[in-house]
């Protein structure tokens, strides 16, 4: 399937690369199909995370573990059932990144977004515990760091 897309042109993606969300992305409850743009080797830990359905929308996003050593939460019932979850290890967790300027980049540790790579179902979650906020700065984690959102692996 070829996806149309404003920031990286059309794309070749097969029908497994789809990723359906089961609880939307806040602000945007009426797209639930998107796939993930890999970043180039040297750009990571980010990707995207690009709407099938609205070409325009793409989110950076990340592993928030490779910035917050520490970060970590208990994935209630309701959403091991809802993902379908029945192993640890189809459990991948992406963060929303938002960029600012090269010296405000934030993202945010208290709605992650939880995908079961097996069945490719994701939900964004509010986590009400662990006092996580929806702002916490990258650009302190990484300085010196040469990031650069843009790059992308087509």
């Amino acid at each position: 399937m070829i996806v149309n897309t404003k920031r990286f042109g059309p794309i070749e993606i097969m029908n497994d690369q789809v990723i359906t969300f089961v609880r939307p992305i806040f602000g945007f409850e009426e797209l639930s199909k998107y796939f993930v743009v890999q970043s180039e080797e040297d750009r990571r830990p980010f990707e995207f995370l690009q709407s099938i359905e609205d070409e325009d929308l793409t989110f950076i996003v990340t592993d928030p573990f490779a910035f917050f050593k520490n970060y970590e939460f208990q994935l209630d019932s309701h959403w091991i059932e809802a993902l379908g979850v029945e192993s640890e290890k189809d459990v991948q967790v992406m963060v929303v990144v938002t960029v600012r300027s090269a010296e405000d980049i934030s993202c945010n540790l208290r709605a992650p977004i939880v995908l079961n790579r097996a069945r490719n179902v994701a939900a964004q979650i509010v986590l009400d515990n662990g006092g996580y906020s929806t702002k916490i700065s990258l650009s302190e984690r990484k300085k010196g760091d040469d990031f650069d959102a843009d790059s992308v692996k087509k």
